[in-house]
């Protein structure tokens, strides 16, 4: 349970009514911060015990020094002529100044917001007036609110996700944030778009589904300053995790889910409803495969494909048909490209992985080959490292890069006959490109310990990105078009496109673009490592995962003939 706020509100109030000082009631505020950093009852029960008794000496000699700025204080509220009046890329809402019956202790050049449901409050500028959805100043601006039409999004990354790749287009690159008591993630604005802002966007575990996120959003000379003063004002736990099975319906999730078809006859689905004594265990921690009965769990397979590593040996075996040879250099690392015995590249850094494709004017080999400018510095080193595309006999300069340990690459693929390219560009953005180095669509995301993607696939004359909790297909995101909270686990399924997607409470799949009346709760997925063993696992045209419906966990198979 995390709790940096104000636990004894009422006693806040005895403080400020007993006639105390102002430098003194800062110090009182900051004793008992102390106190309930701690989070140990009797420390926090002795704590107040002593300052209650402190005040009760000092109150008859103290005068009464009323804080202009509390919260209680009325702040005119005008128009301000400032360059941070710029219309919000969304239309978010913010919530007025409420005031409410107990005291929140400010800098002197500060004035407070209090959520008006009780959960946070963060100090901003005095000097700073209300105008539309924020307020500003002259020097900057700050805004803040809930976002329910996020209620039943996984988690805040994906909300960010939202925010930067469907809501604002580009405008901001996204990260992890973890300071001030904040954790969630944070949006900043691209060079070049004005105003410069950065947002932070929270869940609060405990509250209601509608009020389950909210963001803060400041320019950015202000944003730590803003933050570093947020403040939770109730209990939050912060483990605690959205049961979305006790969650309403908006009208949109009814009017979908009543739209959706049963499930057709080639369709084979059996649950196995894991025991008991197993349904309270948590799958972030818990294998759930030792749950399922044994007569549920796929048959091992008896074909093991031996372990090949990659050798230039084998490498050279495969290019040696299209004329090219790589030999290595004194550096063990390091190899130089030969074209019919000429060398064309040099210090080419590790072996490349060879793609070749079918095509219908016969096979087609497909390669990047990174080079060092100075083989004596890190390829890690700016402008050190040039990328170079070979397709079959031609051999062109891609792009100058800068090694990214976290992104090693992901293999081109074939669309119509004409090969696709996954790049990395900056802010961590995913771009897809063609070979005359066109973007054909981009996608901003984060580093995890790992860029999130998880698909990049060709299928006849169309191809599709999975990345974190999005599926693009055809550079259209289906969680737009579609208006899914999350869509995940896309694959091929008898020649068809299947993949979860999440619409309000409830999780379905669609097989061949049609969508189906079977749901979940939730369906476990997106775990790496072991625990990976309990995302859904396809074998030919069988599917293998683990679903919640009204708090029951099943493993669920699914057949498609």
């Amino acid at each position: 349970m995390r709790y940096n706020g104000l636990y004894g509100l009422g006693f806040i109030q005895i403080v400020y009514k007993a006639g105390v000082s102002t430098l003194l009631k800062h110090k009182l505020a900051g004793y008992l911060h102390i106190a309930i950093s701690d989070m140990r009852q009797t420390k926090i029960l002795i704590a107040l015990f002593s300052l209650t008794m402190l005040i009760s000496c000092i109150s008859a000699r103290s005068e009464i020094t009323p804080n202009p700025l509390w919260l209680t204080s009325s702040v005119p509220l005008a128009t301000a002529s400032s360059t941070y009046l710029t219309p919000t890329p969304v239309h978010l809402r913010t919530a007025t100044l409420t005031a409410l019956p107990f005291l929140v202790p400010t800098q002197p050049d500060e004035q407070v917001y209090i959520d008006p449901e009780g959960w946070y409050s963060v100090a901003f500028p005095a000097q700073w007036i209300k105008s539309g959805f924020s307020y500003v100043g002259s020097d900057g601006f700050f805004e803040t609110d809930y976002l329910p039409e996020y209620a039943f999004v996984p988690d805040s990354m994906t909300v960010c996700e939202w925010l930067a790749n469907i809501q604002t287009k580009n405008l901001y690159t996204v990260s992890w944030m973890g300071t001030s008591g904040m954790s969630g993630c944070q949006l900043i604005s691209r060079p070049g778009v004005s105003p410069a802002t950065t947002w932070v966007v929270v869940e609060n575990p405990s509250a209601d589904f509608a009020h389950r996120f909210f963001y803060v959003k400041t320019d950015n000379a202000h944003f730590e300053r803003i933050t570093s003063t947020f403040t939770w004002l109730r209990p939050v736990e912060e483990k605690k995790q959205p049961d979305f099975g006790k969650a309403e319906f908006r009208s949109e999730d009814a009017d979908f889910w009543n739209s959706t078809s049963s499930m057709p006859s080639y369709f084979f689905l059996k649950e196995y409803a894991l025991p008991p004594e197993y349904q309270g265990e948590d799958p972030s921690k818990e294998i759930f495969l030792g749950f399922v009965p044994p007569e549920a769990l796929p048959t091992p397979s008896s074909i093991h494909q031996p372990y090949s590593p990659v050798t230039v040996e084998s490498v050279n075996q495969t290019l040696a048909k299209y004329g090219y040879e790589l030999r290595q250099v004194d550096n063990a690392y390091l190899y130089d490209l030969y074209q019919n015995g000429v060398r064309v590249l040099q210090n080419i850094y590790q072996l490349p992985e060879i793609n070749l494709f079918q095509t219908d004017d016969g096979e087609k080999l497909i390669f990047f080959a990174h080079t060092l400018t100075d083989p004596k510095q890190s390829p890690y080193t700016e402008g050190n490292l040039v990328s170079y595309l070979i397709q079959d006999e031609k051999i062109s300069v891609w792009e100058k890069v800068t090694l990214n340990p976290m992104y090693p690459g992901w293999e081109p693929i074939l669309v119509e006959d004409k090969p696709l390219f996954l790049g990395l560009g900056d802010g961590v953005t995913l771009q897809v490109w063609n070979t005359q180095h066109e973007l054909q669509f981009s996608f901003v995301t984060y580093f995890g310990t790992h860029v999130p993607i998880k698909k990049f696939q060709g299928w006849g004359n169309h191809w599709v990105l999975e990345v974190s909790n999005f599926v693009a297909q055809d550079g259209e995101i289906l969680n737009e078009k579609y208006k899914f909270e999350e869509v995940f686990n896309w694959s091929l399924i008898s020649e068809k496109p299947f993949y979860f997607f999440r619409k309000g409470p409830q999780v379905g799949f669609s097989h061949g673009g049609q969508f189906f009346s079977t749901y979940y709760h939730e369906v476990i997925h997106g775990y790496c490592c072991g625990l990976a063993l309990n995302d859904p696992m396809l074998n030919d045209n069988t599917l293998r995962f683990f679903g919640k419906r009204d708090g029951t966990w099943y493993y669920v198979v699914l057949e498609i003939k």
